[in-house]
């Protein structure tokens, strides 16, 4: 599974639209963000993530920080062997 899947999924379970995610981070967080960001790292056409952004995301969505971390980092040694 892919970072921007496994946050989209979360998404999808809690319910939020991407402009939804949008208002609350700003709202909640005070962070700043769009729904065509969002949208990228969904879709995995965003292969670089803001890492503040992947703290609040998690915070928001209720995600494992571990099983986010785990992730990301499987990602990573995948990627690393196609190159």
């Amino acid at each position: 599974m892919t970072i921007g899947r496994y946050l989209r999924t979360k998404r999808f379970f809690k319910e939020l639209t991407l402009q939804q995610v949008v208002d609350t981070v700003r709202e909640n967080y005070n962070f700043s963000t769009s729904t065509s960001v969002l949208s990228a790292i969904e879709t995995d056409k965003n292969k670089i993530l803001d890492g503040e952004l992947l703290f609040v995301l998690a915070d928001l969505y209720g995600a494992d920080l571990e099983e986010l971390s785990d992730l990301i980092l499987k990602n990573l040694k995948a990627n690393n062997r196609r190159n």
